[in-house]
């Protein structure tokens, strides 16, 4: 019953979103554009679709201005519909693009929320990248790691920010910063410390850390070959700052073969997430979510101090704007690395695509995943999950 309803759901959302357009795209380059021809053999709804995209872009010499809906589905918040103005300029660094985006959201399940993101090359060199957001949501724990859920309000506050530098022609480094407060109710602060969950209070998060980032994808978005490797330590609470004290580390390894060029293409992930002393749990590595492992639906479902996951993906390219993907991983979740292979949890599942723009790589993925745990996930959200 649940799955007709998202099926249904998700036509709808496609429908939506083929007659209406894209909603942005950054460090693109062109890729398969789609001919006259091509839009002519589509049908009339794609004619349309392009008319319509038309009357919400708008071009001033090197800038684009766009203002499209935003629309995504998952587990965590359910239907996820809202605004998205944008604005995109050449940058100082060839075959670069600078981006600024606003989402204003809210969905059926009464998240509300305000995020910024932008990806600005300011020179040559020179990179910063980041995002930040205000939220209201009632959120989902499982108290004692079990099944038992436990529905709270959560108001969040983030700030994500990196600065980089090239200093050869593949790789970047620098560094990041993180400031976040989370506020809980009063009941849900006097069941967590029952708990006693390390986060109990909520509070203020401030973290920095260096950043290496060693980049060969010959584009960002949906890249068909390439690799990308990046080493992220963070150090929250340095000098007292903040209420919590920790470390975390984090490393993000990629690979992409093109097995079919603009069809075919075969995508790795090495992911080793640790945390050092008390993080709270609302910041603990997690395993799954829409961008790990998609079959555990909630990205605070599994979480720990300790979190791998290794998964692999095929997309293909099938007719005009369409595409589909088949996805398998597995991982673990746990207190340390000592057993690495006790207690994994696998994920299979696949999806569809659809691109949003007919010469930039910049797709909307509609994915269903399970997990070996008995969990699922059902994911419309844009971009690929890596």
């Amino acid at each position: 019953m649940i799955m007709s309803r998202f099926f249904r759901l998700s036509l709808v959302v496609m429908v939506f979103i083929w007659v209406n357009g894209p909603i942005h795209s950054q460090n693109v380059s062109v890729s398969e554009p789609l001919t006259n021809d091509s839009l002519a053999e589509a049908g009339g709804i794609a004619g349309l679709g392009e008319k319509v995209l038309d009357l919400v872009t708008w071009e001033r010499g090197d800038v684009v201005y766009t203002f499209y809906p935003s629309i995504s589905v998952s587990p965590r918040n359910g239907f996820v519909y809202g605004v998205m103005p944008a604005i995109k300029w050449n940058s100082s660094r060839k075959g670069k693009f600078n981006t600024i985006a606003i989402n204003l959201e809210h969905s059926t399940k009464g998240m509300l929320q305000l995020q910024f993101e932008h990806e600005w090359y300011f020179h040559s060199s020179w990179l910063t990248t980041g995002e930040s957001f205000v939220n209201s949501r009632e959120d989902q724990y499982w108290l004692g790691g079990t099944d038992e859920e436990f529905y709270f309000d959560r108001k969040e506050f983030r700030i994500e920010w990196d600065f980089l530098n090239n200093l050869l022609p593949s790789l970047w480094i620098g560094g990041g910063i993180l400031l976040n407060n989370n506020r809980f109710d009063t009941f849900t602060r006097r069941v967590f410390a029952e708990e006693q969950f390390v986060g109990s209070d909520g509070g203020w998060i401030l973290g920095i850390g260096p950043k290496l980032v060693f980049d060969t994808r010959h584009r960002t978005l949906s890249p068909q070959r390439g690799s990308w490797l990046t080493f992220y330590p963070l150090f929250a609470g340095v000098a007292g700052a903040g209420d919590y004290n920790y470390q975390r580390y984090t490393f993000d390894g990629r690979q992409y073969f093109s097995l079919k060029e603009d069809v075919a293409t075969l995508a790795f992930q090495l992911v080793m997430d640790y945390a050092h002393d008390e993080i709270p749990f609302f910041e603990e590595p997690y395993l799954g979510g829409k961008e790990r492992l998609r079959g555990i639906g909630h990205p605070l479902k599994e979480t720990d101090n300790a979190v791998w996951l290794a998964r692999a993906e095929v997309r293909h390219h099938l007719w005009w704007r369409f595409g589909v993907v088949a996805f398998a991983g597995a991982g673990q979740a746990g207190s340390h690395f000592k057993k690495p292979f006790s207690d994994l949890i696998s994920s299979v599942g696949g999806g569809l695509r659809f691109r949003m723009l007919p010469d930039d790589p910049l797709n909307v993925r509609f994915d269903f995943g399970a997990s070996s745990i008995g969990t699922t996930g059902f994911f419309i959200s844009l971009k690929e999950a890596f």
